[in-house]
């Protein structure tokens, strides 16, 4: 055998036992980031349209959904609940479960939260939908959620904890409707949601997490590439002539940072 028949021979069976690593013995999953940018909380918006949340969301082999939430006060106080313990759906796949929350009282510093599920039995005469009571989610800070759903089990993850995990009575209903994020009568943004169609670990979602934040934990928007040179600072000081503001004059937005070697 020549010297390139057993290059090429080399070749096809690295490609072979790659293929069979990554598809076959570690079948790699890939998480749908549906909602890659800030998005506002203040009014509905479907993010994932009833064809695909079937096929995702609603399959027999479970699934997970995950984001990064940042709750405000109310932004619209003419909304009125009817009492303090009123829950607004925030994240929901409408007539099949709803990650709901109370923004009462305005002055509280946390957010009550509860999963609202409908099952096969909330359609009977006697029937309704069953509650996984959620701890309170910090206002003004950002807030990781994932929801993993397994059958009939459903685990909350705040962060990297779970805070919840319960075993329905009955089997949640799958009827094919939209993803839907905000809602009337909340403040606040959500990035980065996620979906995939089984019940994930909760360290693969600690990963999914991670490689969305900064090393101090705040959370990225995308992921930019920066073609800039940071050790070429040819107009780090203003050159005399040139028409372009000092550093030592502070930027027009007063609440930018700024700094000067002359300070």
């Amino acid at each position: 055998m020549s010297l390139t028949a057993l290059i090429i021979f080399g070749i096809l069976l690295i490609a072979l036992t790659l293929y069979i690593v990554i598809y076959v013995i570690y079948p790699m999953t890939f998480v749908n980031d549906i909602l890659p940018n800030m998005t506002s909380l203040s009014s509905s918006q479907d993010i994932y349209f009833s064809d695909k949340v079937s096929s995702t969301l609603l399959t027999t082999s479970g699934s997970t959904v995950m984001g990064f939430f940042k709750m405000l006060e109310s932004g619209d106080r003419t909304i009125k609940l009817q009492n303090t313990q009123e829950y607004i759906p925030l994240l929901y796949v409408n007539n099949n479960w709803y990650l709901e929350v109370s923004p009462a009282p305005i002055n509280s510093s946390d957010t009550a939260a509860r999963l609202r599920i409908s099952t096969n039995k909330t359609a009977s005469s006697t029937g309704q939908d069953e509650i996984i009571e959620l701890p309170s989610i910090p206002k003004q800070k950002w807030t990781f959620i994932a929801i993993i759903r397994d059958g009939r089990r459903f685990d909350v993850l705040y962060n990297n904890k779970i805070v919840a995990s319960q075993r329905l009575s009955e089997y949640p209903v799958i009827i094919p409707s939209s993803l839907t994020i905000g809602n009337t009568g909340l403040s606040g943004s959500v990035i980065h949601v996620m979906v995939q169609a089984n019940a994930m670990t909760p360290t693969d979602i600690e990963k999914e997490r991670l490689a969305r934040v900064d090393t101090n934990g705040a959370v990225l928007e995308d992921n930019k590439i920066d073609l800039s040179f940071p050790g070429i600072k040819i107009f780090a000081q203003c050159p005399s002539g040139l028409p372009c503001d000092a550093i030592t004059s502070p930027p027009p937005d007063n609440l930018l940072q700024w700094s000067t070697p002359y300070a």
